[in-house]
């Protein structure tokens, strides 16, 4: 666009205005790729084990069983329960027999389902004291503690399945596993983190109950920012230019082919805390998303391409009048400075034009190597 505009026409920041009325095309914004991620913004590790705890549904399983799977920060111990019942009753009744073993935790992360925003759930958080955090909808990486064991959970089922095992009784044996291995973040077990010893197994060990959590927490933050690095340079991860006050474009489901990927009435931005804004639509609906679902709202003027041509037209009329008004003086004064013999002009009308046309003339004499020689015209007549 900028070359061929360039080949025809030129003015005083003609790359800005080309690309400013580029990116301001209404129906390009809602066509054109989401904004980059973010980086990572790792979660810090708890001061103790049990305090911090995500929570997650997975399933249903196609025999209508669902895992309610309860994940600690600090030890990365997690507690399963199958059932079928999802209420928010039933959920609260398992987190309460969790806490029977384990003591009430300071907070749980939890996503947006229909257990966790219900009224009888806030209601069993504000009576035990515990502080309930919600992700951004839509986006289930910002609960990715439960989510990476949902995967590894589901992996196992898989496998017990596809090997026509119980897959209840194969899970047992995954967590006695899981439970006594050292966590490749922290180097140490997660029974051993959470119990502050190991657990016995089939495995013959020598019993050492000795930790070290200066070394957890090094060990930890080492991996986190390994993982984060890899993570943001893979996904090209950058800092959004997203503020509050601006029109932003919300990403919305593709319901065919002709959709758009992206809503196309502008929102704005309420408010921004890290990666997840919430945004406003024109009838004052407030929604929250990551801001890979948004997108930058860029409003075309329609007098700004005008005006800059206009402007452009000015500065190249009077940069040119004033280029022409110093050749006239330097003109002038050349011809103030300069003698013209006017004997050389062989009319009076060449005499009005000589000093317009004629330019100063060089000296001509002879070499200094013929000073010593003397030269005589003789005219011969014949």
């Amino acid at each position: 666009m900028k070359t061929r505009l360039r080949s025809k026409v030129w003015w005083p920041g003609i790359d800005k205005s080309i690309e400013k009325f580029c990116r301001s095309c209404y129906g390009c914004q809602l066509v054109s790729q989401p904004s980059k991620p973010e980086p990572l913004k790792r979660t810090e590790l708890p001061s103790a084990p049990w305090q911090h705890l995500a929570a997650d549904l997975l399933g249903p399983l196609p025999s209508n069983h669902y895992m309610f799977v309860l994940v600690d920060y600090y030890s990365r111990y997690f507690e399963v329960a199958v059932t079928k019942n999802i209420s928010s009753e039933n959920i609260t009744s398992l987190i309460s027999k969790f806490c029977l073993t384990h003591g009430l935790p300071l907070s749980i992360h939890t996503d947006n389902g229909p257990q966790f925003v219900s009224q009888h759930f806030k209601n069993f958080m504000s009576e035990h004291g515990i502080v309930h955090h919600r992700t951004t909808p839509l986006w289930p990486q910002a609960n990715g503690e439960v989510e990476r064991q949902n995967r590894s959970i589901m992996k196992r089922v898989k496998i017990a399945q596809a090997e026509g095992h119980d897959w209840k009784l194969e899970l047992s044996k995954f967590f006695i596993m899981y439970r006594s291995t050292a966590h490749s973040t922290t180097g140490v077990s997660p029974s051993e983190l959470l119990f502050g010893r190991k657990i016995r197994t089939k495995l013959p060990e020598l019993i050492d109950y000795n930790i070290n959590d200066f070394e957890v927490r090094d060990r930890d933050a080492e991996q986190k920012e390994k993982g984060k690095i890899y993570a943001d340079k893979r996904r090209g991860a950058c800092e959004s230019d997203i503020r509050v006050d601006d029109q932003v474009l919300v990403r919305q489901d593709r319901g065919n082919k002709m959709s758009t990927p992206f809503v196309p009435s502008p929102f704005k931005v309420v408010e921004k805390i890290g990666n997840s804004v919430l945004v406003e639509s024109d009838q004052g609906v407030q929604y929250r998303r990551n801001v890979t679902h948004l997108k930058k709202f860029i409003e075309r003027e329609n007098n700004d391409l005008s005006c800059s041509q206009s402007d452009a037209n000015k500065n190249v009329v009077n940069t040119e009048s004033e280029i022409i008004t110093s050749h006239k003086d330097d003109f002038e004064n050349l011809n103030e400075s300069s003698n013209f013999d006017e004997n050389k002009c062989l009319s009076s009308s060449q005499d009005e034009t000589c000093s317009m046309k004629d330019r100063p003339v060089r000296l001509k004499r002879l070499p200094s190597k013929f000073d010593d020689f003397c030269f005589e015209i003789i005219c011969v007549s014949l």
